[in-house]
């Protein structure tokens, strides 16, 4: 490791002295020209060490672009800009060269004055970013101790050979969360997906089914939306956006609309009750079907709870529905009890 290590600062060496002598032929450059370059400065600066010979550029979208001895790799990354941060590889790893366990970045700043850097590839990853999959983020100034990992409280070797490396970082993320705040690329239902809608639509412009379909879905997912709390719909309204691209100026009025109703369910007579409850009775098998089918942590998640038993799903609910709706005049646990018997 300590050899490889030499070799990509000499090779670092070799490029910075070229490009003092010669900046605009590497300002002409742009990523796929510049991993030849360091290709040849790597071979050049392998010269009678235990890595001659034996350095290779991947072809094709392979991480990294050039692997040493078959253990180690070098990532080229490059900016026209005056910076040195960009956004990296993905957390997934999916396209990693097999063998490779140490990688180093060697970065070049493509701009007067020309610069080339090398760090250890964990080194310089200070956050995640998110474009159609969550991407590092690479910074060549960052400080020992400000990885993203030593927030996240695991190694990048840890990490990545996890079954989901996705997993910890939505756990982190959600962590971090403040009161009106969502993850927009996570999906309700397979929280480490990392999709999202391709195009934004006015709840306005819905079919009737669509609109059914996601008021059932935001009665099993936020059960506050029984509550009095003039922020209940903040959580429901970001989790539209976020899952399914729909946005709305109030959601009041499709919970509200349509006065008091009365419901006879199992011998009980109930009078008087709140639109939601009416909708809820309607939409009452999507909801449990919701409840009882959905990712088990996006649920916890959803609900703000800890750990919830499959079989207890329901009863849970229930319990945080009349939780929220304890200002109600009558005895919500016992007509959800009648509506979900």
């Amino acid at each position: 490791m300590a050899e490889f290590e030499r070799l990509c600062f000499e090779t670092c060496r070799i490029m910075n002295s070229k490009a003092e002598e010669q900046p605009s032929y590497y300002l002409s450059k742009g990523a796929q020209k510049l991993e030849p370059e360091v290709k040849r400065a790597l071979e050049q600066a392998a010269v009678g060490t235990i890595f001659e010979n034996k350095i290779e550029m991947v072809s094709g979208q392979k991480f990294p672009d050039i692997v040493v001895a078959g253990r180690f790799g070098v990532e080229v990354k490059s900016t026209k800009d005056d910076k040195w941060s960009m956004v990296g590889g993905s957390v997934a790893e999916g396209t990693r060269v097999e063998g490779v366990e140490h990688i180093y970045v060697l970065f070049g700043k493509l701009h007067r004055p020309v610069e080339f850097r090398t760090r250890r590839y964990e080194d310089c990853l200070y956050d995640i970013a998110v474009t159609h999959s969550p991407r590092y983020k690479i910074d060549m100034e960052l400080k020992a101790g400000d990885t993203i990992f030593d927030r996240m409280q695991i190694s990048y070797d840890s990490m990545r050979r996890l079954d989901n490396p996705i997993e910890p970082v939505v756990s982190y993320y959600r962590s971090t969360l403040k009161p009106g705040e969502s993850l927009w690329w996570i999906n309700g239902e397979d929280a480490a997906s990392g999709s999202a809608p391709a195009k934004i639509r006015l709840w306005s412009t819905l079919s009737k089914q669509e609109k059914e379909d996601l008021i059932a879905q935001g009665f099993a997912l936020f059960p506050e939306l029984f509550g009095d709390s003039r922020n209940k719909y903040e959580k429901f309204t970001l989790w539209l956006v976020a899952n399914h691209g729909v946005i709305s100026a109030s959601m009041r009025d499709p919970f509200s609309a349509g006065g008091k109703f009365n419901l006879n369910i199992n011998g009980n007579h109930y009078e008087r009750l709140p639109q939601k409850y009416s909708q809820l009775f309607s939409y009452r098998h999507q909801v449990q079907d919701m409840i009882l089918h959905i990712d088990r942590e996006a649920l916890e998640a959803t609900w703000n709870v800890g750990k919830v038993r499959d079989k207890e799903r329901i009863q849970k609910w229930i319990e945080l529905v009349s939780r929220y709706a304890e200002k109600e005049t009558f005895d919500v646990t016992e007509l959800l009890n009648d509506m979900f018997r």
